[in-house]
């Protein structure tokens, strides 16, 4: 909300769990354990986000987020790996989207475009009225703390390496060749690059207390610039033109 722009939202709702569904075993009631689970996640997330926001990031513990989700610290471990992936545990919620814009396009501009309509559409989330005061907080406390930011920074090329591998997939043979994948690697690294400009401006507006239509101005020319900068070098470029399909 990874993130950029996924890294960008303030929500402490986490992302739909892939284990919502229940498993093997669950019986006739094969939701009943998932939305358990998924209930049980937002409480901690819950809880984590209103300890974040009183005390700060840093002066949180897993222990004391356990306790005022009344749960044990072993329950907390279940869901979460530590307190960074609490904090961005809807990173995954805002990758979603990120296939899409990539396999649908033919051409280097379509992807370009592609690309600037998946962060726009982030960033759009983040910005919903209905969002604006868990935007707020999300975004004072990932700026508070070293930490926080050092984690991001690892969401932000998680990502990355996800566009990368969809650019790969989408060249079909030609992703093979090295010097292939370096070019799209570097096209990955300019886009990731555009995307997250967009995001600290949003973050940075959100946490002055800018009003939002203003916020979401601001953001959207960070995001045409960045991208007008993009197409002008790789519109045309054949190594972006996806392969053919049966």
């Amino acid at each position: 909300m990874t993130a950029t722009a996924a890294s960008a939202s303030a929500s402490a709702a986490p992302a739909s769990d892939p284990a919502a569904g229940g498993g093997a075993g669950a019986g006739v009631r094969p939701g009943l354990r998932g939305r358990k689970r998924e209930r049980t996640r937002r409480s901690i997330a819950d809880a984590a986000f209103r300890l974040f926001a009183e005390r700060g990031f840093d002066g949180v513990t897993l222990v004391q987020i356990a306790a005022e989700a009344e749960v044990a610290p072993a329950t907390v471990f279940t869901h979460y790996a530590s307190k960074d992936d609490i904090f961005f545990s809807r990173r995954q919620e805002f990758a979603e989207a990120l296939p899409g814009a990539v396999v649908t396009a033919r051409t280097g501009a379509e992807l370009v475009e592609g690309l600037r309509g998946y962060y726009a559409a982030n960033v759009a989330l983040v910005l919903a009225p209905e969002e604006e005061e868990a935007s707020r907080t999300f975004a004072r406390i990932l700026l508070a703390s070293p930490a926080l930011h050092r984690f991001h920074l690892a969401v932000v090329d998680e990502r990355r390496a996800m566009l990368l591998d969809l650019l790969v997939e989408r060249a079909g043979e030609a992703g093979r060749d090295p010097a292939v994948r370096a070019e799209l690697a570097l096209f990955a690294w300019s886009a990731g690059a555009a995307g997250a400009a967009a995001s600290e401006e949003m973050r940075i507006r959100l946490a002055a207390g800018d009003p939002l239509p203003g916020i979401g101005a601001a953001v959207r020319a960070v995001l045409a610039s960045g991208f007008t900068r993009l197409a002008a070098g790789y519109a045309d470029s054949p190594l972006l033109v996806a392969a053919a399909r049966d």
